[in-house]
């Protein structure tokens, strides 16, 4: 009897046990999923660009990129660079207002779903972006669909944007802000994908506007 109910006993923990690790992983997988879409704003979450086959031209994008050095804006700056007061930072002499758009458009013969775009800016500027981030890009739970450029919707293209701050470039010195101006002249990395493809590129001709 004795051995029996240890048997007994035993084959109770082994299977408790089992529940709690079964248990710590359903809970374990609840966290890194809600972590996942609730945290993870951008496709990838790091100043340094995935080493990939980058490409300069297109098979399935018209791209086409906007640089503005000095331009203020009414409207917010995202997240990455939210610091407080806006409208102050913007009022502010301490600081020159850095803004990307990039136009994507579709000019393939289909429909191309699930849009997630991210660009990586030259890491020179790391030291000098006022959050120190330089990539952004579509926020990775929205969804986007963009359409053949012939069908009767017209969406067939999206503007991912930034605006960030540096130092103002008229009170460093000549040597430092030329450092600056060239890392925003250097090609930008981008990454598209979409359901069942991927294109990487490597963004060199800018349409840069200083005011």
């Amino acid at each position: 009897m004795v051995g029996g109910d240890f048997i007994k006993n035993k084959r109770i923990i082994i299977l408790c046990l089992i529940a709690v690790v079964v248990l710590s992983l359903f809970i374990y997988y609840d966290y890194y999923s809600y972590k996942k879409s609730h945290f993870q704003i951008y496709l990838y979450q790091t100043n340094d660009a995935p080493n990939l086959n980058y490409k300069t031209k297109s098979k399935h994008f018209k791209i086409n990129t906007t640089i503005e050095i000095g331009k203020n804006t009414n409207t917010k700056t995202n997240g990455l660079d939210s610091t407080g007061n806006i409208q102050k930072t913007q009022d502010s002499n301490e600081f020159t207002p850095l803004n990307y758009t990039i136009r994507v458009e579709n000019i393939s013969k289909g429909k191309l779903n699930n849009i997630k775009i991210v660009a990586f800016l030259d890491k020179g500027l790391e030291p000098y972006i006022i959050s120190g981030l330089v990539y952004f890009g579509t926020p990775i739970q929205q969804r986007i669909d963009l359409n053949a450029p012939n069908t009767k919707k017209k969406d067939n293209c999206i503007d991912v944007s930034r605006s960030a701050w540096l130092p103002n470039l008229s009170q460093i010195d000549a040597d430092e802000r030329q450092k600056i101006l060239d890392s925003i002249k250097k090609p930008i990395k981008l990454i598209i994908k979409w359901d069942g493809g991927e294109e990487d590129l490597l963004l060199q001709n800018f349409d840069i506007k200083m005011y």
